[in-house]
């Protein structure tokens, strides 16, 4: 695992870490972390979408970034955003993850659609932009097909 030495100023200040989601995993707070987290970067709707719904699984699990499906960018896409601002706000994370800066988890639903980001889409482009191949991601999953596939996925990795 990286450890983050960022030296030039975060254009992105996540106060809510992956060692603090980690740490959050352990103490059986996970949930409740997830929503501090989107209350905090100001995602109000998301974090009380989730609520609303009941998962079969919650965790925070380490998965290939190309099993994601994004919901936001500059294509035709649910969320879509101009190239200038996805190139500004993808290319400020890309120098700070080339700093070696670990960014937050993905969270990772199939409330809507199968294994859909729901929030870290820039994330999600910056590490791949890097060659990150896996990173972390919270899965809030309520349907048993989907778990039984990423079950069967994690487990045929580790």
């Amino acid at each position: 695992m990286r450890k983050s030495n960022v030296s030039r100023k975060l254009p992105f200040p996540f106060v809510h870490s992956f060692e603090n989601a980690m740490i959050a995993k352990k103490k059986g707070l996970l949930e409740e972390w997830v929503y501090g987290y989107l209350l905090r970067e100001g995602n109000h709707g998301l974090a009380t979408a989730l609520k609303t719904e009941a998962p079969i699984l919650l965790d925070l699990i380490e998965i290939p970034l190309l099993l994601l499906n994004r919901i936001e960018g500059p294509e035709p896409l649910e969320d879509r955003e101009t190239l200038d601002t996805w190139e500004e706000r993808v290319s400020g994370l890309s120098l700070m993850i080339e700093d070696e800066y670990i960014p937050p988890p993905l969270i990772i639903t199939d409330y809507w659609h199968p294994m859909e980001i729901v929030d870290g889409n820039h994330r999600h482009e910056a590490l791949l932009r890097n060659g990150v191949e896996k990173h972390w991601v919270i899965i809030f999953i309520k349907n048993d097909s989907t778990k039984q596939l990423l079950a069967q996925y994690i487990e045929e990795r580790t």
